[in-house]
C-alpha cells in the first residue's frame, strides 16, 4: 500500500514507515469498514522497519527526493536505474531538509519506480517490529471503535486474534515494545 495522492514517480509507504499519517489512519479508520482496516494493517508487513517521527509530511519528503533527483538527472526510469546498478548496492541514501536519511530503491509498482523509506537509525527515526506496529495501530483503532473500551491485555488480545490472526500474549509490561507504540500513536 502505498499512497497514491504522493507525485509519480515516489513509492511510499506512510502506514509503514510515517508516524503522523500513521496517526491520520487512526482517526481515518472511523470511517472504513473493519475488512478495510485489516487488510490495510496486512501491508504493514512482519519483519523490521524504520518509522519516520519527524514534521515533514509525506508530500514533503517525496518533493525533496524528487527535487534531489531532478538536480541530479535521475527522474527519468532508465537513469536512475542504471544509477542502482552503477552503485552496486541497488539502493542509495540521501539526507532530506531535517537530517534525516533515506533510502532509495527501485520501484516495483507501475509508474513508481523510486522506493523510499527511512535508512536507519537515522535522526527523527525508531526502528520496530512490523507485528507490534500493527498490534498497537490495531488496538488504538479497536479502542476509538468500541465505546467505553479502554487499552488493556484483554483488547490486545482481542486484535491480535480477530484482526491479525496472532495468538494470544498472557501478559504486557509497561515498557514493551506494543506499549510504547501505543502510547507514541496516542500522543499529539
Amino acid at each position: 500500500m502505498f499512497s497514491p495522492d504522493l507525485p509519480k514517480p515516489v513509492l511510499f509507504h506512510p502506514l509503514k514507515h510515517h508516524l503522523q499519517y500513521i496517526r491520520e489512519f487512526i482517526e481515518y479508520s472511523l470511517a472504513i469498514t473493519e475488512p478495510e482496516i485489516k487488510d490495510a494493517l496486512v501491508t504493514i508487513g512482519s519483519s523490521q522497519l524504520d518509522m519516520y517521527l519527524g514534521q515533514l509530511m509525506p508530500m514533503q519528503i517525496s518533493q525533496e527526493v524528487m527535487l534531489h533527483l531532478q538536480q541530479h538527472s535521475l527522474l527519468q526510469p532508465e537513469m536512475y536505474r542504471q544509477y542502482l546498478t552503477d552503485e552496486e548496492k541497488a539502493y542509495f541514501v540521501i539526507t532530506l531538509s531535517d537530517a534525516t536519511a533515506w533510502v532509495l530503491r527501485w520501484g516495483l509498482e507501475a509508474g513508481r519506480f523510486v522506493h523510499l523509506h527511512p535508512a536507519r537509525y537515522t535522526p527523527n527515526t525508531i526502528r520496530v517490529k512490523a507485528n507490534s506496529l500493527k498490534i498497537a495501530v490495531a488496538t488504538v483503532v479497536a479502542a476509538k471503535r468500541l465505546p467505553n473500551v479502554g487499552v488493556n491485555l484483554e483488547l490486545v488480545n482481542r486484535v491480535r486474534r480477530e484482526w491479525l490472526e496472532l495468538p494470544p500474549v498472557k501478559a504486557l509490561s509497561e515498557d514493551s515494545g506494543i506499549i510504547n507504540l501505543i502510547k507514541l500513536l496516542k500522543m499529539q
